[in-house]
């Protein structure tokens, strides 16, 4: 009986720190998102255009090039990080409740 209650008690520990070390990749991830997303070109303002009305370039035939093509692969890869480590958190803190009851 000691011995059950110890071994649940150490699967919850094992999954919290499992919870903790995604939480800090999801931590790194976003900062890393926040510094690509301050280094990339500020050339485009799609959104912002396209609420005023003035968005001359949406159906322009332009490709990024370069650095600005680097970039946003860097971002869409960051992006899709943070979406599996985030859905990764919720699982397992789905199945640590479950767990527990």
């Amino acid at each position: 009986m000691f011995v059950d209650l110890l071994a649940s008690t150490s699967e919850k520990l094992t999954g919290n720190r499992i919870v903790f070390a995604f939480e800090i990749i999801a931590l790194v991830v976003s900062i890393l998102m926040i510094t690509v997303g301050m280094i990339q070109n500020k050339t485009s303002q799609t959104g912002l255009s396209a609420l005023n009305g003035g968005n001359d370039e949406l159906f322009s035939n332009s490709k990024e090039r370069g650095m600005d093509r680097t970039m946003s692969i860097w971002m869409f890869s960051l992006g899709f990080i943070m979406f599996a480590v985030t859905i990764t958190i919720g699982v397992v803190t789905n199945l640590l409740i479950i767990g527990t009851s």
